[in-house]
């Protein structure tokens, strides 16, 4: 834990204080004749603060659903209250049904008073209305034609880019996401190679997986130590907070600016923030004192940058993992993909309907290895305002509510035996007489539930604005890998197949740890394809 080198009188301070947050917690609320839910034993101070996985938390809370042969657990750590729900009813039945007390969220002193300004880790309030306003106005799923241009200029770059330099596949995939979003939020052209956004963007996602874990630093805990003096030993995540402020401030400025400058000189393209500083009274302002209106437009374009960049990313790289370790999946996608759209075309949006099997792929993908495995968006979990109860059990007052996606996601009772393994059929039903595939309508679709519970007190349609924009810019380059490449095992020294293993690194996300591939066309008309695909789009 950051910061946890301090002085020993603070030391003590700290011990005190978990004593008296541990007396006052056990005897506050309404209705404490009620148990709490069930959970691991806890220590006289400690809690639980022993028995918490240090890495795939989800994996263990899953195991103790089990154990404790019940959906909703409760653990205590320092102190705090957090209760973990590992069922689609027990999720939807708090955090939907019950969301004008369950919409809040935790107050992190380390990220939300000494690092970001991020929408995601807002408090409900007129501050958070007004960036989700602007969410809301932008990415209405009615407003698709506004960013599938963006799309489909960088997937032309990207496949193109698969062509001409295969091995670095993985630089690509990144540069694709990041492209995306340079795009849709600042109307602004990636070069190949050495563009200054896309190194910036990728320092500010290298600090992701450090800075967006919560109850980490021990600041966390007592809020008090962001007044101790940054030299002070054990203070150095009052150092990290400033170097992680600059990075992203240094990422999301420059294009901001960009779009200002370009504005003024009537040479901006159609684009997010275009269109948010079109709506402002003084739209021409130039000057680098930024309005509160403006502040707000720039971090909510900031909060598209890192946040879909990252999680798109993610997602894309668990796709190319199952092609690799399911290549059943590959080929039959591929069949589908050969009888609708053949060599003459690459796959567009329109197709997605006549393309089940490639959605279920899609919905697998999310299913199988969710990205954001606990909670919503990035790890910033929900918190309950007032003392509750549900299913016989006490739910304290300010408690952290985790829903436990990747659980919910794996249950056997919805899924089968086999919801462990990556199978697009789960999602497809054949009747008599029927030549190809329909999706199964009675099947719980998985991206209601990957991309989080909570309404936060909007319509739950709302429940994420970015939500269509992030499907449709993983359909396209899943169908379009699909259509013109193999993705097969990559090979090496002796000139054998290196045998694939589904492994995943446990962060802020669930990402595929490091591996290798290969990606090449399925052959030169589909090389020729897309190189003229390339060619038009630049015409």
């Amino acid at each position: 834990m950051e910061g946890a080198a301090l002085n020993p009188a603070i030391i003590v301070v700290v011990i005190f204080g978990l004593a008296f947050v541990a007396f006052h917690r056990r005897n506050s609320g309404f209705n404490r004749k009620l148990p709490l839910p069930p959970g691991p034993t806890k220590l006289p101070l400690l809690g639980n603060v022993l028995d918490m996985p240090s890495s795939f938390q989800w994996i263990k809370f899953s195991q103790w659903a089990e154990e404790f042969d019940s959906d909703i657990l409760h653990l205590e750590v320092a102190g705090a209250d957090y209760i973990v729900l590992n069922s689609y009813d027990a999720a939807t039945d708090l955090l939907e049904k019950r969301s004008n007390v369950y919409s809040s969220r935790p107050h992190y002193t380390m990220l939300c008073d000494l690092w970001s300004g991020d929408l995601l880790l807002m408090p409900y309030g007129n501050e958070w209305k007004s960036h989700r306003k602007l969410f809301q106005q932008e990415f209405h799923p009615s407003n698709s034609s506004l960013y599938l241009p963006h799309e489909k200029k960088a997937l032309c770059a990207f496949l193109k880019s698969l062509l001409d330099a295969p091995e670095e596949w993985g630089e690509h995939a990144q540069h694709l996401l990041v492209a995306i979003i340079l795009g849709v939020a600042y109307g602004l052209h990636v070069q190949p190679k050495n563009d200054p956004d896309v190194k910036a963007a990728r320092k500010m996602l290298d600090i992701g997986t450090n800075a967006l874990l919560p109850g980490q630093f021990l600041v966390d805990n007592f809020p008090i130590l962001k007044y101790v003096p940054s030299w002070l030993p054990g203070a150095s995540f009052k150092r990290k907070a400033n170097s992680w402020y600059g990075i992203r401030n240094a990422t999301i400025t420059p294009p901001f600016m960009k779009v200002k400058k370009a504005m003024v000189n009537g040479t901006a393209e159609d684009c997010f923030t275009l269109r948010c500083l079109q709506r402002l009274d003084r739209p021409d302002s130039r000057h680098d004192n930024l309005s509160v209106e403006e502040e707000i437009i720039k971090n909510t374009a900031g909060t598209m940058f890192e946040g879909g960049s990252d999680t798109g990313l993610t997602a894309l790289l668990t796709f190319i993992l199952a092609m690799l370790c399911f290549p059943h999946a590959q080929r039959e996608a591929q069949e589908e993909l050969d009888e609708v759209i053949g060599k003459e075309r690459l796959p567009d949006h329109e197709d997605e309907d006549s393309l089940p099997y490639v959605k279920a792929i899609v919905y697998e993908c999310f299913r199988w290895q969710t990205v954001t495995p606990l909670c919503k968006y990035l790890p910033v979990p929900h918190r309950v305002d007032t003392d509750d109860t549900y299913k016989g059990y006490f739910i304290p007052k300010h408690s952290t509510v985790l829903a436990n996606v990747w659980g919910i996601l794996r249950d056997e009772k919805t899924y089968g035996p086999n919801a462990h393994l990556f199978e697009p059929k789960r999602w497809l039903l054949k009747g008599p007489g029927q030549k190809g595939w329909k999706l199964n309508s009675d099947m719980r679709e998985p991206t209601g539930i990957s991309f989080g519970f909570g309404r936060r007190l909007v319509p739950a349609s709302h429940a994420c604005p970015g939500k269509n924009m992030a499907l449709s810019s993983f359909w396209l380059p899943v169908s379009s890998l699909l259509h013109s490449f193999n993705i097969t095992p990559a090979i090496d020294r002796d000139g054998n197949p290196i045998e694939p293993k589904v492994e995943f690194v446990s962060a802020t996300q669930n990402r595929p740890a490091p591996f290798q591939c290969t990606i090449k066309p399925r052959s030169e008309e589909h090389a020729a394809l897309i190189r003229r695909g390339l060619d038009s789009d630049l015409e």
